[in-house]
């Protein structure tokens, strides 16, 4: 396995709004965008920044919503001594701010031309997979899938069930070992998703 294709220790920030319900907190919404950070400081001082803000508004490329409380100074200091445990939570009247650092393993998406020993289609060769086929020329075109089966390679190409692609050597192929490969090539982009259960962790 190449250091590449292997999972990373990263840390995840979550910061969400709450609402009371009837049977206690629901989310109202989730205030960033999914966020890895090499280190749990880092994830804290980029939680530093947004709750020093004032106001929590959702992310513009998560969503719409504005914070429904403002959050004082002294609100802010509270809320950020309890992030440094792992995980905060901070009832405003009947809203509550959610905060979480937490410690995940994730894949990075890698690049690699076709030619490349560690391009991720390696990674799934010998595994179940489907492969998809969207034209690159019609945005409002859905994908349809053109095989699902073991996935084969060649130094010209691969094989999924009868379906055979030749790939240039220059060909960049991108994705999440074991997990998905993607690349351009003609008039299309195709994809490759290993099929449940057969990805190792």
């Amino acid at each position: 396995m190449y250091p590449k294709w292997q999972k990373q220790r990263f840390y995840e920030l979550h910061l969400a709004w709450l609402v009371q319900g009837p049977r206690g907190y629901d989310l109202l919404f989730k205030v960033n965008p999914y966020s890895l950070y090499k280190t749990r400081e880092e994830a804290l001082e980029a939680a530093k920044a947004l709750v020093r803000r004032g106001t929590l508004d959702q992310d513009p490329k998560v969503g719409p919503h504005k914070a429904p409380a403002l959050l004082s100074p002294e609100d802010q200091e509270r809320f950020l001594v309890l992030l440094e445990s792992g995980k905060a939570f901070l009832p405003l009247d009947r809203y509550a701010l959610l905060g979480e650092v937490a410690e995940v393993e994730e894949r990075l998406l890698h690049r690699a031309p076709f030619r490349d020993p560690t391009n991720v289609l390696h990674s799934l060769k010998g595994l179940p997979v489907r492969l998809l086929y969207t034209p690159l020329n019609d945005p409002e075109a859905e994908s349809q899938e053109l095989a699902q089966g073991v996935l084969t390679l060649s130094p010209e190409g691969l094989a999924v069930g009868a379906v055979h692609l030749a790939l240039p050597p220059e060909t960049l192929v991108e994705g999440l070992a074991y997990e998905e490969a993607f690349f351009n090539l003609g008039e299309g982009r195709y994809y490759l998703y290993a099929l449940s259960g057969s990805t190792p962790s």
